[in-house]
């Protein structure tokens, strides 16, 4: 299945994949809810309705970093020993999912991380992790 998560830019917030309800394409808006809990149960929820123009979508890569947790466009992985680092994209031209280096420090130790990468943060609400 399909998941996006979004960044809400005039709020600067991260709306989870399970907060999206909706994505209209044709009118370029996502309806997305905001749930508030009292005592770990839920007691309330708000909808709200975002323009493309005022968010950005980021697409699951479908692949879990070593945690388990969810890998999206956007997000910044490390390797487990601080090798390599990069943010994750979509090339359209290719149709894959690459890691754009943005740290990396040891040649001779390159060779398949991917089950030793972790997600540090993602590029909107963690932009200090691109300054390597």
């Amino acid at each position: 299945m399909i998941r996006f998560r979004a960044w809400s830019k005039q709020e600067r917030r991260l709306i989870s994949s399970e907060d999206i309800l909706a994505i209209d394409y044709e009118n370029e808006e996502i309806d997305a809810q905001k749930i508030y809990f009292e005592d770990g149960l839920p007691v309330e929820r708000d909808i709200y309705t975002y323009g493309f123009n005022n968010i950005e979508l980021m697409l699951s890569t479908g692949f879990t970093d070593k945690n388990g947790k969810e890998i999206f466009v956007g997000d910044i992985i490390d390797s487990e020993d601080g090798i390599l680092a990069g943010v994750v994209e979509l090339r359209q031209d290719l149709g894959v999912f690459v890691s754009t280096l943005i740290k990396y420090n040891n040649f001779e130790r390159l060779c398949n991380v991917v089950d030793s990468t972790h997600i540090i943060g993602n590029i909107w609400e963690n932009p200090e992790l691109l300054e390597v």
